[in-house]
This record gives structure tokens, sequence and C-alpha cells, in this order.
């Protein structure tokens, strides 16, 4: 048995130009909420680039509390984290790197594979005794970036449908099985990874929402594979869909 959890060594393709780079448990290297660089704003700034852009106190408002996981999930701390009310400086988007993409889609920052920092972000980890792990992030784009985002994270997933995966001592022959959810948000992308190496699988699901990406990662021993990763975000859809 191979337990996933998401990779902590993994480099970061993107990340916020933040003070504070502390990794989560998840394999997250968004700074905390006490970052105080950047500049500060509101999604009812008036004009600019962030006009419109949820910061990240309203977006941990979107992200979905313990109570709606399954039983014996429990929030790391560590790991929780938004980035205040401070936007991140706008910066130039990193080229795609699908050459060193695949392994980092077993890490719960999994959306850093697109190469594009966020304005602003939040994110929530959970896990259980069994070390199965439930993972949410919240980030908002300026412009036509979170479009972007969700065209990279196809262009990745797809290019990853098949791939070697060599950590924690043992080799893998992943699969990626890709489809699009129709009805959900503006775009939404749902991922199931699973190896014969493996008990259990990865669901990995990325929804837009206007100038917000949502995206989670559930990784589970049973023979779901994480199916519930779905309808859990569907749920932050539904919060991000009433703050817009």
């Amino acid at each position: 048995m191979k337990l996933r959890r998401a990779l902590t060594a993994v480099a970061a393709t993107a990340v916020l130009p933040l003070a504070l780079a502390a990794c989560s448990s998840g394999g997250s290297d968004h700074p905390s909420s006490d970052a105080s660089a950047g500049h500060k704003g509101s999604s009812d700034s008036a004009g600019g680039p962030d006009a419109g852009l949820l910061n990240g106190t309203r977006l941990k408002a979107l992200l979905l509390p313990v109570g709606e996981l399954p039983k014996g999930y429990k929030a790391d701390p560590h790991a929780t984290r938004d980035s205040g009310t401070a936007f991140a400086p706008a910066s130039s988007k990193a080229p795609l790197d699908l050459a060193g993409a695949c392994p980092k889609l077993e890490a719960s920052a999994w959306i850093q594979t697109a190469g594009l920092e966020s304005a602003a972000f939040a994110q929530g980890d959970f896990a259980n005794a069994s070390q199965e792990e439930f993972n949410q992030e919240v980030d908002s784009f300026r412009g036509k970036d979170a479009q972007t985002v969700m065209l990279r994270l196809g262009q990745v997933l797809r290019h990853c449908a098949h791939f070697t995966d060599k950590s924690n001592g043992t080799t893998a022959a992943v699969t990626i099985k890709t489809t699009t959810v129709p009805k959900v948000g503006d775009q939404t992308l749902k991922a199931v990874l699973t190896a014969p190496e493996w008990e259990g699988g990865t669901t990995l699901v990325a929804s837009r929402v206007g100038n917000v990406v949502i995206t989670t990662f559930y990784n589970v021993q049973s023979n779901d594979k994480g199916a519930a990763g779905l309808d859990l975000t569907k749920k932050i859809v539904a919060q991000a869909q009433k703050a817009k």
C-alpha cells in the first residue's frame, strides 16, 4: 500500500511574493495571512487591476469547514491560511513546464503546475487517522488569468495521462483520467489518479467561477478513489457564486 501524502519537497512553480514562505504539510508554498507585503485592497476597490477581486479574507469564507467532511477528518491548523487583505503584485506568466509537472499533481498545491501567480488565496487542509486527506484552495486572478489557469491545467492533465512516479522508495505507473464536468461553475475539470501499486486513488477537481479558481485534492485508500471530492468542490463553487 502506498500512502500518497502530498509532496512536500516539490518546488513551487508559482509562489505569491509575500513575506513569509512557510510550507504546509500538504505541500502548499503559500505564505500565511500574517504576511504584510503586497498592496492592500478589496473587491470593493474602484478601478485598477484588483477591482472586483476577492481578497484572501473573503476567499477564506468560501472554504469548507471540517463539518462538511466525512467523520474522522481533522483540520491541519498549520496548513490553513490565506493572504488576508493584501493582493500580491502583478507578475509575468511563467512558461508552462510540462516536463516537470506530472509528479506535482500528487501534491495539494497542484494548481501551481499552471505557472501563474494568483492575486490572493485561501487554503485549508484536512486529514484522518489513516492519513487520507482533503485539501482545498481558492485563488483569485487578474484579467483573463483564471481562464489561462484552467486551460493550462487541462494541458497538464492531458500530458500526464500516463507517467511513472518515483517517490517514497517506490515506482508507480500512474494513469490520469480527466473529464469535463458540465454545469458546475464556469468551467470544471475532474481528474482521477490511479496506479496498480496504490490502494485507492486521488481525485483532483479544478473549477472556475469568474476570476476565482477552486482546486481540491482528495486522496483516499478506498475504492471510490476520492469521488466525493467533486461534491465537496461543488459546495465551494456555490459559495463562490454567491460571493460574485
